[in-house]
């Protein structure tokens, strides 16, 4: 299998750790891709061209990392699983973990508000009392939760993210370097344990190692795409999007 994902050494990818967790990492070749920049378009094998993208062997694309993370956990080979069974504990997963995308989800939008001149006020003062409300439910969540499943990465995924991007400035009424621990030992002191654990610590501010040119990026999408009966070059390969370049900031 082939993930191609964004390998920001900061950022908790759901998909990478549930792979570990399960047993499957090593059967996945990671395929590095950096969506802004020209030659790592993906658009070939997902019409969205976004990650995380898995390609199976024989072609079978998933994307989207709510579709990829519950197929990994499907095949897992070690028995473990990160999907509770149908009941309380599953529903509690799977609202934990719906709160965390959608807190990653309104922390993504307003990382693009920040990239033009004129930042939308509506935008920033609507989404952030959202997060902070977030922050505060998955403090008390994080009092009792005592497992470590799918609602516990996705809340991994969304914290990494987001304390990324309060390292830059946002617009106001947003908090500049806001430091999502204070007034959280619940959260903070669940976050310190979680990422010690080793499918999280396997990655987690470990740098890449391997090709992540986009010369091996379009190579990966050629393999799917010979995989899928298709021609082999790719149709799409310049960026898809870029960034205005007086602000500075980075999505990513």
């Amino acid at each position: 299998m082939k993930l191609f994902y964004s390998p920001i050494n900061d950022f908790i990818h759901k998909s990478v750790v549930v792979a570990e967790e399960v047993g499957v990492w090593n059967r996945i070749e990671p395929v590095p891709v950096y969506p802004r920049q020209p030659g790592y378009s993906i658009a070939s094998i997902n019409p969205l061209s976004k990650v995380p993208t898995l390609a199976l062997d024989d072609g079978t694309i998933l994307f989207g990392s709510q579709a990829i993370v519950e197929y990994l956990d499907s095949i897992s080979v070690n028995g473990a699983h990160v999907y509770p069974p149908s009941g309380p504990a599953r529903w509690d997963a799977l609202t934990r973990l719906a709160l965390a995308d959608i807190f990653f989800d309104v922390t993504v939008r307003m990382t693009q508000e920040r990239l033009l001149e004129e930042p939308g006020q509506h935008i920033i003062e609507w989404n952030w009392p959202k997060l902070m409300r977030a922050l505060d439910q998955m403090d008390k969540d994080a009092k009792f939760v005592k497992t470590f499943d799918i609602g516990c990465i996705g809340t991994l995924q969304a914290l990494t993210y987001f304390e990324r991007q309060c390292k830059l400035p946002w617009p106001s009424p947003a908090v500049e370097n806001y430091e999502w621990r204070e007034g959280r030992s619940n959260l903070k002191s669940w976050f310190a344990q979680a990422i010690q654990r080793t499918s999280v610590a396997n990655h987690y501010k470990r740098p890449l190692e391997g090709d992540d040119s986009p010369e091996f990026c379009q190579k990966k999408v050629a393999e799917v795409l010979q995989a899928q009966g298709k021609a082999t070059t790719p149709a799409v390969t310049d960026v898809d999007f870029t960034a205005p370049s007086a602000t500075g900031v980075s999505l990513h």
